[in-house]
């Protein structure tokens, strides 16, 4: 994403990306330096309006983003010359100069390093980050500012991991990312599940990996909605579709939002929800999934109109795993991906590597969010090259975050709470895909 720092201001124009005032579709908006721009809405598809000022060369990209993720178009340009008739070319796109930002209040972070305000602008332009308005930048920045200083401590104590201010959650307040994480797991009731069988675990291969071997699809991303479990439901089916099958399929998270609603103990949409209890409303319901092209995702709470005709994959039963980490190695073996829960708290600052949080600040008896596990492996790691065997995790929160959407942490003390409630979907008998 190019860099964006700007405020929303009020809001006409012959065509779109010209200099202020902007057409209704456009957004106002100012980046942090002062300059101006009119941005139209990004379409559900990332396109952008081609209609752009006489003389001008620059292309109309989807470049900018806000807090809550909604994207914009912008003219990216690489020199002045491609800009309309008195814009600029700035962090790479067209913008005009009509006004100064005031600037960021003087803060200070703990330890050495390059000043805050660096950093916060290293941040944006690497994440794209834009703000609703002045006021709602600088107070981001304060947030930012004291982030550093709980980045600082997560890398003290767990130095085989990396973590960062280039994390796409470094300038939200901790309670703020505690909310995003809505996952149920008082609502696990497993007596409608058939416990997997154990499993021989004596001749596991030393590593696998289910991205590698097109199990699953590319990461995406819940937003602001708190649907991380239907994406971990959505991301076990699919790969276990692909065991079944030999096809990769990417379904609809969204219908699961908008349909899975059976009442106070079932899932609650963008409030959160449960992966097993989605599993039996797809069974009990002898519902099918849409693709995401049919039934695209929004992160909004919607209505339900899936249509029979559209649904693909079915599935039969589900199974709850033991919480054993080699069973569970044996049964992503046996069933490819399978989904579960986490203590998401040490995650929010995650850039790479094997994370070993301390428990004090991942109560493995406190999961809050549903991811997928996709793979296992041992890697050698700090300065004294140890071993360190680590599960893969697929995350919900886009390409930009961890190892491009992907997290790695220890494997075989129950980490965060990983063991806690690992399970999977079965198909098969006559609830086969029909892809």
């Amino acid at each position: 994403m190019w860099a964006a720092k700007f405020a929303l201001v009020g809001s006409v124009a012959a065509s779109h990306y010209e200099k202020p005032p902007c057409q209704a579709d456009e957004m106002a908006g100012h980046l942090s330096t002062g300059q101006v721009i009119c941005a139209p809405e990004c379409s559900a598809s990332g396109t952008c309006p081609t209609d752009v000022p006489a003389g001008t060369t620059a292309t109309p990209q989807c470049a900018l983003k806000t807090t809550s993720g909604s994207e914009y178009c912008a003219l990216v340009c690489k020199a002045q010359s491609e800009c309309p008739s008195g814009g600029e070319c700035t962090t790479g796109v067209c913008t005009y100069n009509t006004a100064k930002a005031a600037p960021l209040p003087k803060l200070t972070s703990q330890g050495k390093g390059p000043d805050p305000e660096t950093l916060f602008e290293e941040f944006a332009g690497t994440v794209g980050r834009v703000y609703a308005s002045a006021e709602e930048r600088e107070h981001r920045f304060a947030v930012f500012v004291k982030n550093l200083g709980h980045i600082a401590k997560m890398q003290l104590l767990d130095q085989d991991a990396s973590y960062s201010h280039l994390s796409p959650f470094a300038d939200w307040s901790v309670d703020e990312f505690s909310a995003l994480n809505t996952l149920k797991p008082h609502l696990l009731d497993s007596r409608s599940a058939g416990f997997n069988a154990p499993l021989n675990t004596s001749g596991l291969p030393d590593s696998i990996d289910w991205v590698e071997k097109g199990a699953v699809n590319e990461v995406k991303n819940q937003q602001s909605c708190g649907s991380c479990w239907a994406f971990s439901t959505i991301a076990n089916i699919e790969g276990v579709n692909f065991v079944k099958t030999n096809k990769l399929v990417s379904l609809s998270e969204q219908e699961l939002v908008d349909c899975d609603k059976t009442g106070p103990d079932g899932d609650q949409g963008c409030q959160g929800g449960l992966p097993s209890n989605a599993f039996k409303y797809l069974i009990d319901k002898k519902v099918g999934l849409d693709s995401e092209s049919k039934y695209p995702y929004t992160a909004n709470d919607g209505v339900c109109h899936v249509q029979k005709a559209d649904e693909l994959v079915y599935i039969s039963a589900w199974k709850q795993i033991a919480s054993d980490e080699d069973q569970m190695a044996a049964a992503l073996v046996q069933h490819g991906p399978l989904s579960i829960g986490i203590n998401a708290s040490p995650m929010q600052w995650y850039r790479g590597g094997i994370a070993n949080p301390w428990s004090i600040l991942c109560n493995p008896k406190s999961i809050d969010h549903g991811v997928a596990i996709v793979g296992y492996g041992v890697a050698i790691v700090g300065f004294r090259s140890q071993s360190k065997k680590y599960w893969k995790i697929r995350n919900s929160w886009g390409a930009s975050w961890g190892e491009k959407g992907y997290y790695r942490i220890i494997r075989g003390v129950n980490k965060c709470g990983l063991t806690t409630m690992p399970t999977t979907a079965i198909i098969g008998g006559s609830a086969a895909v029909v892809v």
